[in-house]
């Protein structure tokens, strides 16, 4: 089948830019390298059991939010089941012993902490507002047109400094920051626009995906098949051939070739220079890929519980104040898919840097070694002990639990070192580490969680401005804004 475009990669950002293209009658192709489609947002079976592969929880699907705005335009909101979480947070810090449970509602958050921390009261009230002003700022997350020159200098001071800029307890100031696993903060380098936009959309309203995270992946799919595209799995892009600035045809790895007049590609820039060939893009913008530092990557506990032992959990739970591995450990409460009272799994995340892993980095899934399985379970053995600090009795309930490590994820979503969000936004340098969806090659495009921000709140963004560039600026938005307005 003959395609306007094909898609290198089938994550969230392919389907989302594919979807985009679909609904507005192009014919799509989609080419992914693993048997599923999802990236992120795909789940696995074990045992029996069904666990999501990363998106845990998310904001943003309900009326009124802008993942609910996108998925209207689609088509597809009235079929997409989320649970609301009956608080945003429950918040455990080791450090001082203290808990917390974060009420979602911009106004309760605000009463909520200022009764827990009185003499900051006035405080949390200032912050609260400068947090939903600089992620106003972000003029295309609420499907306004975007215009130059409209950032404050908060808008990307480091988050760290920005918090510290309104709150003067320590304490709090860390309880603040507790997201900071879903975007990987870094210290002085973070920019307080990421925060911004996380926190606040997860304070108005924290939800799950009732049938898992797949679920939407799978609507998504639905989109660009029904427009008559398609999406190909287990054959993944080997080569993308370049001639005079262009992609004349790309090759997978059963040998196939497809060509299009656009390519879209969700998979890491790095990667995709590897695929092109040395002369197909400019030294000095390979030079600039490979030197953009990653984000962390990530180590993740997965516990399949004794059925009808634990009471569920409607909301996230977040462990901070650690010392030494994890500093920041979140982990996630999912409900019995038969029973909803109780609990039939967690997910435990916990960043880690690719340096703890180097040794293996030339080993593959299942073929590691015995040294490796022994660090591996030195790790499981440890988030273990910090959950039974935090649920005690934990380990009574625990059927089975297994582990991913920084290469699981390097080898499932072929990012460099596995990191969990694509390249490091660094606040000190935005420019450098703020990708276009334009390559130098002038039918290849980018999208995806490299470009600009990452994650579930993201990441569709960016796919409209993949999906724009071809299109034309604001074609989407203009659409979406007709669709919920």
């Amino acid at each position: 089948m003959d395609s306007d475009v094909i898609i290198i990669g089938a994550g969230m950002g392919g389907l989302f830019a594919g979807a985009f293209l679909a609904r507005e009658g192009l014919r799509v192709t989609l080419l992914e390298k693993n048997r599923g489609y999802g990236g992120g947002l795909s789940n696995f079976v074990r045992n029996g059991e069904s666990y999501e592969t990363g998106m845990h929880v998310a904001g943003g699907f309900y009326p009124g939010g802008n993942l609910y705005g996108i998925c209207s335009y689609l088509g597809i909101a009235d079929r997409l089941s989320m649970t609301d979480a009956d608080i945003m947070a429950h918040v455990i810090d080791i450090r001082t012993g203290r808990e917390f449970d974060l009420p979602s509602g911009s106004e309760a958050f605000v009463r909520s902490l200022s009764r827990e921390f009185p003499d900051s009261a006035a405080e949390i009230e200032a912050y609260v507002k400068a947090l939903q002003r600089v992620a106003s700022e972000e003029r295309r997350f609420f499907f306004r047109n975007a215009t130059d020159g409209e950032h404050s200098d908060e808008f990307t001071m480091p988050a760290d400094e920005f918090i510290a800029k309104y709150i003067s307890d320590t304490d709090l100031r860390r309880l603040l920051a507790f997201q900071r696993p879903l975007y990987a903060g870094v210290d002085g380098q973070t920019p307080a626009f990421l925060h911004a936009m996380i926190s606040s959309v997860f304070m108005e309203r924290s939800q799950f995906f009732t049938d898992g995270s797949q679920s939407l992946a799978d609507l998504l799919a639905c989109v660009i098949e029904k427009a008559g595209g398609q999406i190909l799995t287990a054959d993944g892009v080997t080569k993308v051939n370049v001639e005079d600035g262009q992609v004349t045809y790309v090759e997978t790895l059963s040998g196939k070739r497809y060509q299009a007049d656009w390519y879209v590609s969700d998979i890491h820039p790095c990667a995709l220079v590897e695929m092109s060939g040395d002369k197909a893009f400019p030294s000095y913008y390979v030079r600039r890929l490979h030197d953009i530092p990653d984000t962390s990557s990530a180590f993740k506990l997965y516990v399949r519980l004794k059925q009808g032992r634990l009471s569920a959990l409607r909301h996230p739970v977040f462990i901070i104040g650690v010392d030494g591995w994890p500093f920041e450990e979140a982990a996630f409460m999912c409900p019995d898919k038969t029973d909803p009272e109780f609990c039939s799994h967690m997910t435990v995340l916990a960043e880690m840097q690719p340096d703890e892993v180097r040794q293996w980095q030339d080993t593959r899934t299942g073929h590691r070694g015995a040294e490796y399985s022994a660090w591996k379970k030195s790790r499981m053995d440890r988030m273990m002990e910090l959950l039974e600090r935090a649920f005690p009795g934990i380990a009574d309930n625990v059927a089975e639990c297994f582990g991913a490590s920084p290469l699981t994820f390097r080898d499932w979503t072929g990012s460099r070192n596995g990191s969990m969000y694509g390249y490091r936004k660094d606040s000190g340098n935005l420019l450098m580490s703020m990708l276009s969806v334009r390559t130098k090659v002038r039918n290849l495009l980018l999208t995806g969680q490299n470009v600009n921000m990452h994650g579930i709140g993201g990441v569709p963004m960016t796919a409209i401005d993949t999906a724009e560039y071809i299109l034309g600026r604001n074609y989407i938005i203009d659409r979406i804004n007709k669709t919920i307005n």
